[in-house]
């Protein structure tokens, strides 16, 4: 069996309270869950470079990673004894208290009925107390072991407060177990941060703040409102559902031989948000601890009528399959709206508004596959509407020996991405991508794909005002199809660079550049049957591509705006310009004879001498050397 490696020099104890009485106790140390629950590498970043980034996260980056890592080790101390004290049978079927750090954790143990509002106030009247306006406040920490289930509902509505404040905050975690919360929609059940110093929900996340988590089983929310929960990591970051992941984790037993005893001072002897507990019992004795941490699988989860607002991540969802969000609205999150992070497969979200958070509204990323996004509204967010990340988790060897498979088989139809800071629909790799009949409004880019995407289909659509290109494929394969979409408006309508396909039947309209523009590797592209208007250089813009075939482009409505050195560069080819030299000179030799005095009509032969003048002029030659020779008497 596997267990859980326990490492030395922790300051984390646990004392063990069964039905009031106490039972062995043992001292436990850090340790990391098998769980994946590292989101994005810091709040503020985006998975690749890009100037839009998102909204900066405005908490205490070193002080809540700390307090991440002091969680971990909490749940797998609470896990590691849980587990003794069933391997012991000091359990019982009868929940138990431990002393974890400085609150008390209440362990629900597996039965075959659920743990309701009335067994809570039963089993921690001072630490589940209604309060005069009728709400109650959890000051400890809830686990529920694994084969037992939580359902928190009441029939006049409940208002759940989570005690949180600047000193330490309460959380309700599943290992394995299943967790309830519903009302109606006339009274819907209400679950949030409280800090009972200023009587408010908790806004400040620096200090940690309480949140809820669902690691394996299955959780079912109903007409619920969760509020100003979590802080910093996915699986702190709100309402989360986490699965385990397939690593092994390393082996160690605590069972040294030594008598592991409860020790005393803080950790024995609590206090929950100024409530002194009872003390641990001293008692002492061998505590085998065998924790398997993997037993739990993927979780699962029924969301419907849900609304998520103010939390760090509004719903977290790794290692999960099955999980269905429906008619929900997630709002003003700290970071992404919702994200499925890892390993979350056959999943919906369908019917639901997530809007005004700092990063993307939904995100998909990297092991992410067979998720239907249908009908889902994402506007006003500080990143993208939609992100899809179907990239490979490795790139090539890894130390844990991470598979270089690209995922995908993600669908986005019928669905809304408007007013967005950066894109509103973001596909990053993957294969087998479709986004279909959606409409993507005012946002800096309408649609974009790249990294590697292959076999992507985006039909359909309708862009509108996207502040430079309508739809981008970059660095994709050559098989996308883009068909039947509706442009309007941008610089350019349909932008693809090292990347191709097939583009037909698409309208675009009112760009100010370019309609369509390949450029680079565009494989053998086909644009074919688009209809296309606005003002430009050109319309088609392939000269940068090869082997790219442009047929039956209907661009009667295109009005050609060539700049002047485009037009000069086109006009003063080498060839343009011999000819115009040529033609120059003509002109000139035109000009020149124009002025000139004309006398008439004279006979073009008239400067010609007969020969018979030459003869005359012999003679005459002859008679004057006689006549010399008269006149001087010598013959010269």
């Amino acid at each position: 069996m596997k267990r859980l490696t326990l490492l030395a020099g922790t300051a984390l104890t646990a004392g063990l309270l069964v039905a009031g009485l106490a039972v062995p106790g043992a001292a436990s140390a850090a340790t990391s869950l098998s769980v994946d629950t590292t989101p994005s590498p810091s709040p503020s970043a985006t998975e690749h470079d890009d100037s839009v980034a998102g909204e900066t996260y405005r908490g205490d980056a070193e002080a809540e990673a700390l307090l991440v890592a002091t969680e971990d080790r909490r749940i797998a101390s609470v896990r590691a004894i849980a587990n003794a004290a069933d391997w012991s049978g000091a359990a019982q079927y009868k929940p138990y208290r431990l002393a974890t750090g400085k609150l008390y954790t209440l362990v629900l143990v597996a039965r075959d009925a659920p743990y309701t509002i009335d067994d809570l106030q039963a089993l921690a009247p001072r630490t589940f107390a209604r309060q005069p306006d009728g709400t109650f406040l959890l000051s400890e920490n809830i686990v529920v072991d694994e084969g037992a289930s939580l359902e928190l509902t009441h029939p006049d509505g409940l208002t759940l407060h989570l005690a949180s404040n600047s000193e330490s905050f309460v959380s309700i975690i599943t290992l394995g177990g299943s967790f309830t919360v519903k009302g109606t929609l006339l009274a819907p059940a209400t679950v949030s941060s409280w800090d009972i110093t200023t009587g408010k929900p908790d806004v400040d996340t620096t200090d940690g703040r309480s949140y809820i988590r669902v690691v394996g089983g299955h959780a079912d929310l109903d007409a619920a409102f969760f509020s100003n929960l979590g802080f910093w990591s996915g699986a702190t970051g709100g309402v989360s559902l986490t699965g385990t992941d397939a690593l092994d984790i390393e082996t160690a037993d605590l069972a040294t031989g030594k008598d592991q005893r409860i020790a005393e001072g803080d950790a024995a002897n609590p206090e929950v948000f100024g409530q002194e507990l009872i003390p641990a019992d001293e008692g002492a004795g061998l505590l085998p601890i065998d924790a398997d941490l993997t037993s739990y699988g993927y979780v699962s989860a029924l969301i419907n009528n849900v609304t998520f607002d103010g939390n760090a991540f509004g719903l977290f969802v790794t290692s999960a399959e099955g999980v269905v969000i429906r008619d929900s609205e997630v709002r003003e999150s700290l970071v992404d709206g919702i994200i499925f992070h890892r390993y979350v497969t056959n999943s919906e979200i369908s019917r639901t508004v997530s809007h005004h958070n700092a990063m993307d509204g939904v995100k998909l990323t990297r092991g992410t596959s067979g998720v239907i996004l249908d009908r889902v509204t994402s506007t006003d967010n500080g990143a993208n509407g939609i992100s899809l990340n179907g990239r490979p988790l490795a790139d090539g060897p890894s130390a844990t020996g991470t598979a270089v498979g690209s995922y995908g088989n993600n669908e986005v139809s019928n669905s809304t991405a408007n007013d967005n800071v950066r894109y509103g629909i973001d596909v990053l790799g993957g294969n087998g991508v479709h986004l279909d009949s959606n409409a993507v409004r005012n946002n800096l880019m309408g649609i974009v794909v790249g990294a590697g995407a292959d076999e992507v289909v985006v039909k359909n659509n309708m862009v509108e005002s996207s502040l430079k290109q309508g739809i981008a494929i970059r660095e994709a394969g050559t098989d996308a199809l883009v068909q039947g979409n509706t442009i309007v408006g941008g610089e350019i309508g349909i932008y693809v660079r090292d990347a191709g396909g097939r583009f037909e039947r698409n309208t675009i309209e009112n760009v100010s550049n370019h309609a369509i523009t390949l450029i680079g590797a565009t494989g053998a592209s086909v644009i074919d049957k688009n209809t296309v208007s606005g003002a430009g250089p050109s319309a088609i813009d392939v000269a940068r591509a090869a082997d790219t075939e442009v047929t039956r482009t209907n661009d009667d409505d295109w009005r050609s705006t060539k700049p002047l050195d485009v037009v000069l560069r086109s006009i003063f080819q080498p060839l343009t310009v011999m000819w115009l030299f040529l033609g120059l000179l003509l002109l000139i030799s035109a000009l020149s004879s124009v002025g000139r005095k004309h006398t008439g009509f004279r006979h073009p032969y008239s400067n010609l001498a007969p020969l018979s003048s030459y003869s005359k002029g012999i003679v005459d030659r002859d008679s004057l050397e006689r006549i010399r020779r008269g006149q001087t008497g010598k013959h010269v």
